[in-house]
């Protein structure tokens, strides 16, 4: 999983946790809210990057042994 990250105990840290606690999936949690823009896109880019070199990789990912998510993997690692 890639998410975003903070310094603990900086104002960041802080700007999160209000934010998962009073807006995400939450009614105020809209098309209103301020994005910065620039670094959506950048954040995008990272992903993208690794998406595709995971995907030109000639092996497989491997599911961590205790990943809740292997269970679903159909007999593959």
């Amino acid at each position: 999983m890639i998410d975003v990250g903070y310094t603990p105990g900086t104002p960041e840290e802080q700007i999160l946790k209000d934010w998962r606690t009073e807006r995400y999936h939450a009614p105020s949690d809209d098309t209103q809210q301020p994005v910065d823009l620039a670094t959506a896109a950048a954040y995008e880019e990272v992903i993208r990057a690794l998406t595709i070199e995971v995907a030109n990789d000639p092996s497989r990912p491997l599911w961590k042994q205790d990943s809740f998510f292997r269970r679903y993997a159909g007999g593959v690692n």
